[in-house]
């Protein structure tokens, strides 16, 4: 049965969603999601992708992303960390971003958003 939750990360804008996935009860209000799961949605109709170790339902979004849908199925389902940087997207499609947030990588899955994680300039909060 699908759970409907409120994320309630105080980093994170508020945001409702439903899921077959179980919450996580190691960090209460957030939706962890693991990369074996993100690598189930790979597809046009199912699209989720990794940036900076959060967790984006991006299906919705493919047929108005500016470069077109295939670069970003090009990382359905995997971290397009490095494409998305890569590109030198704006501030507004960082903030745009938000809007798909479905939840984030487990502490041991992350690269950036940890305290021995990799540092980089321009990591969106």
């Amino acid at each position: 049965m699908a759970q409907s939750k409120t994320l309630t990360n105080p980093k994170i804008a508020p945001i409702r969603f439903k899921s077959r996935i179980k919450l996580s009860t190691s960090f209460p209000g957030e939706r962890i999601i693991t990369l074996e799961e993100v690598s189930w949605h790979d597809t046009i109709s199912d699209c989720w992708i990794v940036i900076y170790d959060r967790v984006y339902d991006i299906t919705d979004f493919l047929k108005e992303h500016p470069g077109g849908h295939d670069v970003l199925l090009d990382y359905a389902g995997r971290d397009g960390t490095c494409a998305f940087r890569g590109v030198g997207h704006s501030k507004a499609a960082h903030g745009a971003l938000k809007e798909f947030l479905i939840g984030e990588l487990p502490m041991e899955e992350r690269l950036f958003r940890k305290p021995s994680g990799l540092k980089l300039i321009g990591i969106p909060d």
